[in-house]
């Protein structure tokens, strides 16, 4: 036990440090797995990473290593699956939705639901709404587009390779009530902590129930 939360104050204690994200140069060659002759790095799962609980004593996070999955959202007179959410399973032994970088469409895409009962590969990035910047499928022209990062602390590289946007690889979670789109199971919703992120009313930086995690590729 002492030495779980010496792990969890050590997390914590990284997070309170200001690491400074460096894009991964060369797009999808530089990432795991690259495969030159289709243009494809991955699919890899992408999991929470040095979360932190900031409602806890002491920041424990129960959720740490949690990998990615896709949570599809059907509105009102929809009769297929447009786009969705990629969030963070609840019960990590739960099927994961792997992401992929694919130099063709110069994005990042993960394997979603589709259509009327299909799958396939759909590019992901953030909402264009930098309050609530979800990592979503399916937005068109309403989005911004994700990034690989290095993280350097006191300009020493650290090991992994982080999703983010704008030079920004900090992510809030929040656990929601399991729908349709997750098979009734509940999710953690994910938003990057950018520019304009914070409550435009009390300037927090947090939600109230949200946790604060890095997401990185696995094994990277």
């Amino acid at each position: 036990m002492a030495l779980l939360l010496a792990g969890i104050s050590l997390l914590a204690a990284v997070q309170a440090c200001t690491v400074t994200p460096v894009e991964v140069p060369g797009g999808c060659t530089s990432l795991p797995s690259y495969d030159s002759s289709s243009g494809i790095a991955g699919p890899w799962i992408v999991e929470m990473n040095q979360c932190v609980n900031t409602t806890a004593p002491d920041k424990a996070c129960s959720i740490e290593g949690f990998g990615s999955e896709a949570v599809y959202l059907l509105q009102q007179g929809d009769t297929s699956v447009q786009r969705g959410y990629i969030a963070i399973v609840s019960e990590n032994d739960l099927a994961k939705s792997p992401l992929r970088c694919n130099d063709a469409t110069d994005s990042f895409e993960s394997y979603v639901p589709s259509g009327v009962s299909g799958y396939e590969w759909k590019s992901v990035n953030i909402t264009d709404m930098p309050y609530s910047a979800q990592l979503m499928w399916g937005l068109g022209q309403y989005s911004l587009p994700i990034q690989a990062y290095y993280h350097y602390l006191d300009g020493v590289k650290q090991d992994g390779i982080f999703l983010g946007a704008h030079n920004v690889t900090s992510w809030a979670v929040q656990l929601q009530d399991g729908s349709a789109g997750s098979g009734g199971k509940p999710y953690w919703l994910v938003r990057l902590l950018g520019p304009g992120s914070a409550d435009p009313v009390t300037g927090a930086e947090l939600e109230h129930g949200e946790y604060k995690t890095f997401i990185r590729i696995y094994g990277s």
